[in-house]
């Protein structure tokens, strides 16, 4: 690739971060891997008057169920209230967002296709659902591999006879992203200097506290990682409400500023530091 062509390789890349609403500033040296999966679920068809067996729908749901089990699980880890949704930055028992693994059904899918319509009379012979899931660095990628594995053999109710359920990992938004493990940067100063020059900058000559997190979504410096290049995600504001992709997405104007001089000084001590 281009970046692994250039003369001396890359140090550091800098890439997003998000706003901090503490004093200190987030630094993120990972990400969780964003899985997008298939699920299939088939079975016998028929009238829908009748009592039919391990139906696909039937399947679909009982996986689903157990999707949804895993998901509390791992919600319960961030000690939310009842009602609270989780923000990108939630912290609750020394843990944050990306901490954890989120799983999401974002569709479903069954029906016998009637015209513009679907035949409200007819048992469908296939259901489908997809998967959104974001694996922590703290979940290998082969343990959410192997509970999907295990969902969907307890939930195929007669393969033998074409009652059964699979899954199929499709990538990124339907292609682009093959990535299927893990790919953080170190942030032992000693195996990686460059983050104890990070560091140096932010906490010795600037004064400020940084905490080091997992990204609970999915930037481009995953790619980098991938590489091999060491990446950290950045955003200088502190104080500040997390508002990305909200609606009336902002920050103050002194925070702005502040987040220009911080990144002055920061790509300055960077940019003098020579590595032993």
């Amino acid at each position: 690739t281009v970046y692994q062509s250039l003369p001396n390789g890359i140090a550091l890349a800098l890439d997003e971060g998000l706003a901090s609403t503490t004093n200190s500033f987030d630094v993120f040296y990972g990400e969780r891997l964003p899985w997008w999966i298939d699920v299939t679920a088939t079975g016998p068809t028929g009238h829908g008057s009748r009592f039919i067996d391990n139906t696909a729908v039937e399947q679909l749901v009982e996986l689903s169920k157990k999707a949804l089990a895993f998901r509390q699980g791992q919600r319960d880890m961030l000690n939310m209230t009842e009602h609270e949704n989780c923000t990108h930055a939630v912290a609750r028992k020394n843990k944050t967002l990306g901490d954890v693994t989120s799983l999401n059904i974002t569709t479903l899918q069954a029906g016998v296709r009637a015209g513009n319509t679907f035949a409200y009379n007819c048992v469908p012979p296939i259901a489908k659902c997809s998967l959104d899931i974001r694996i922590s660095p703290h979940m290998q990628p082969k343990e959410m591999k192997g509970l999907l594995d295990l969902w969907c053999r307890e939930c195929s109710k007669d393969p033998e006879n074409g009652s059964q359920v699979s899954w199929k990992y499709i990538g990124e938004a339907g292609g682009g992203n093959d990535l299927q493990e893990h790919a953080t940067t170190n942030t032992d100063r000693n195996m990686n200097p460059w983050y104890g020059a990070f560091c140096d900058a932010l906490e010795t000559d600037m004064g400020c506290t940084i905490v080091p997190q997992v990204f609970p979504a999915a930037t481009d410096s995953r790619f980098l990682r991938a590489l091999g290049i060491r990446a950290l995600g950045f955003s200088p504001m502190r104080n500040t409400e997390i508002m990305l992709h909200e609606n009336d997405e902002y920050i103050p104007e002194e925070t702005f500023l502040e987040g220009i001089g911080v990144y002055a000084k920061l790509l300055h001590k960077l940019g003098s530091f020579k590595e032993e």
